[in-house]
């Protein structure tokens, strides 16, 4: 790709369809559609196209202002809005409403500016210099400028943020990394070429360039702005109470217009709700207490698609889950041991009692929608096979072990179907559920045994796998199953300067094969992504994992 096609304002959707097919995103193309635009990303969590297009005209515009969005968000807390830590994709489901990037991804499949309007590519993809919206404001009345693109690149990598691995290339900021040229024209300087960048600018894939305040992370401290953050986005977080809920209003001088000069966003703003109990979740959608779910329970799905005046949105679910064994814990320090346990488990039968049949087997970690890098016929290591599974785990001593399955309230079903087939297999499990919060604090410090969890809205490979993957003392800022494989290291290194895509396709799959051998975790399923919404709501678009309301409105 030459620097002349890779310059803005706009990327054109066939140089952009070679760009995503370098990060591995080329397999959402047939995700994205109609209705407004929007990235994905790839973090931690516990069939068919699923867009729209809403069909509008000039005389609806003032139909579409005004009105509350009641949304229901299927987690018992959201605790982080600061985009480079954020490690839970419910959480970026907001922030992706309060921030935004240099660039973005659109519905077209074409990089367009977000708070660049322009862009140059010089020196065979090494240097990238964005030309900035000007006038454009923060939450707090404060002008975005250049100076705000290096102190947050700044920021994410000298505070060593999890989102920091996505700049891995990037000069380091003050040997050229990051060149303020003026107020509103700022340079990036790469080590070395990488296709996948411009994509990785972007307010989804990204997030360690997703632009954040100085003034406000100053002023009211770090750990105040992840729950309360100022950003530039449509919607501005006027109160959030971790465990409560959290209240968007629309921001006034939001940048962005419609496509007839309307000022977005149209709603007034966005109560969101936290509901972890599946029946009260649907129940509320369905009464119309709330309007919008961004997460079905699959064992209510059914009750969703018989109910009037609701409507099922469903996408290809770009993710991968498995059961997670901390190897620092005992019996799971041991590869023959979790092999053992990966092979006493039945992924079909999980699938139907955790699941309710929407979701497909799981061989390894890459996931179907990235066509261009999915195999049907990965290697079967870790298949079901209760005798292999037996002698495994008494050739390694832990027939019969103790332990335990960290959960929350909202994945209880999946953790005691996962609990029957293990017990059944001789072991001896308990489950342990817990607040989300505390969760997430027990499971990034490793203070727990086993989990049931994996990565979500995952278009590119490397998403999926590197911060997961790579050695917890370098860039495996979510390798939390304390896995250390220095081949895996390697490759995952590798791939991401594997600019032919055949090239890289080799290299992923290369790695997933010695990851299935490893068993980091006993790869379990891929499950859809499937949300809801009242008919009243109009105007928004589904994009696997991704919850943008800026051209939402509401048909009262």
């Amino acid at each position: 790709m030459s620097d002349e096609a890779l310059s803005g304002p706009v990327v054109d959707r066939r140089t952009t369809m070679k760009l995503l097919g370098a990060t591995g995103l080329a397999g959402m193309a047939g995700c994205l559609g109609g209705g407004d635009g929007g990235e994905s990303q790839g973090t931690t969590a516990s069939g068919g196209d699923g867009t729209e297009t809403e069909t509008e005209t000039q005389a609806d515009a003032n139909q579409k202002q005004g009105g509350r969005l009641q949304a229901a968000w299927f987690t018992g807390s959201i605790d982080v809005l600061d985009p480079p830590y954020i490690s839970v994709g419910q959480y970026f489901q907001v922030a992706g409403n309060v921030f935004n990037g240099l660039v973005t991804l659109k519905k077209d499949l074409t990089v367009r500016g977000d708070l660049a309007k322009d862009w140059t590519v010089e020196n065979d993809g090494k240097k990238f210099t964005f030309q900035l919206r000007e006038g454009v404001k923060f939450h707090n009345g404060d002008e975005f400028t250049a100076e705000d693109v290096k102190y947050t690149i700044n920021r994410t990598i000298s505070n060593e943020a999890p989102a920091a691995g996505k700049l891995g290339s990037l000069k380091p900021v003050d040997e050229g990394g990051v060149n303020v040229k003026g107020d509103y024209e700022v340079e990036l300087n790469f080590s070395e070429a990488m296709a996948p960048a411009l994509i990785y600018l972007t307010r989804g894939p990204g997030r360690a360039a997703t632009i954040v305040n100085k003034n406000a992370i100053e002023e009211m401290g770090a750990d105040q702005y992840k729950i309360k953050p100022v950003g530039t986005g449509p919607f501005k977080v006027t109160k959030h109470e971790v465990g409560s809920g959290i209240t968007l209003d629309a921001f006034d001088d939001y940048f962005e217009t419609d496509e007839n000069g309307n000022s977005l966003p149209y709603l007034d703003g966005i109560d969101i709700n936290p509901i972890s109990e599946p029946a009260t979740l649907v129940n509320a959608l369905r009464g119309g207490d709330v309007d919008f779910a961004n997460l079905v329970p699959l064992q209510n799905i059914d009750k969703v698609e018989q109910a009037g005046e609701v409507e099922k949105l469903s996408a290809p679910g770009v993710n991968w889950y498995g059961l997670a064994m901390n190897q620092d814990r005992e019996p799971f320090g041991s590869k023959k041991a979790r092999m053992g346990v990966a092979k006493s488990i039945n992924n079909e039968q999980f699938i139907q009692t955790a699941y309710f049949g929407n979701a497909i087997s799981a061989k390894g970690p890459i996931n179907k929608a990235t066509e261009w890098v999915w195999r049907e016929d990965k290697p079967d290591d870790q298949s079901y096979d209760p005798e292999k599974g037996s002698q495994l785990l008494e050739e390694s001593g832990a027939s019969g072990a103790s332990f335990s399955i960290l959960t929350t309230k909202d994945s209880l079903r999946a953790a005691k179907a996962m609990r029957q087939q293990l017990n059944k297999a001789g072991f001896d499990v308990s489950v342990e559920q817990v607040t989300s919060s505390t969760y997430w604090e027990r499971y990034e410090k490793g203070n727990y045994d086993t989990t049931i969890s994996g990565s979500v809205g995952d278009p590119d490979p490397d998403q999926s796998l590197y911060n997961f993957y790579r050695k917890p003392s370098a860039d495996g800022v979510w390798n939390w199953v304390n896995y250390e494989n220095d081949e895996v290291h390697r490759l995952l290194a590798e791939q991401r300067k594997a600019l032919d895509r055949d090239e890289r396709k080799q290299l992923l799959q290369q790695l997933e094969d010695k990851l299935i051998a490893d068993v980091p975790h006993a790869y379990l399923i891929h499950q859809d992504d499937v949300a809801a919404r009242r008919s009243n709501v109009k105007g928004f678009t589904h994009i696997p994992f991704l919850r943008n309301f800026h051209t939402t409105w509401l048909d009262e």
